[in-house]
């Protein structure tokens, strides 16, 4: 896998690295760290692979796809707790990674609606899309 707009090479472990790095740069509280270490560290799901990137929509000075709160949106929507629960989380995890109230509100409130009015049709959806990228990366 190679980062958008760059011929580098994206490794799990690089990855990871990098979003652990990143903690101490945006200043993460305990809980924010716990949050993100908690999607990174699940047998739930292969983050490396599940992660979507908030429906490939990143942060711009993000270099790749994991941006942690899109990556922890990701894990809380695989679990099934993409509500109330989840959005709060994604909001206050944006914020703390430096986007704006307004974006983050934003952001927070149409992935609240997305949930309650497809939630399960999208986590079915994910959950084939997911099974195919496993499938795909194991050949």
């Amino acid at each position: 896998m190679t980062a958008a707009g760059s011929s580098q090479v994206v490794t799990r472990a690089g990855e990871r690295s990098r979003i652990v790095a990143s903690f101490g740069v945006f200043g993460l509280s305990n809980q924010q760290r716990g949050w993100i270490l908690e999607a990174l560290d699940s047998t739930a799901w292969d983050w490396f692979i599940d992660c979507d990137g908030c429906t490939r929509v990143s942060e711009v000075y993000w270099p790749t796809k994991y941006f942690p709160p899109c990556l922890r949106h990701d894990f809380d929507c695989a679990r099934g707790d993409g509500g109330w629960d989840g959005s709060g989380r994604f909001y206050e995890l944006q914020r703390a990674y430096g986007v704006s109230i307004w974006r983050s509100s934003l952001r927070a409130c149409a992935v609240t609606v997305a949930w309650y009015v497809g939630g399960n049709l999208l986590v079915r959806i994910r959950r084939g899309r997911r099974a195919h990228r496993r499938q795909w990366a194991g050949s």
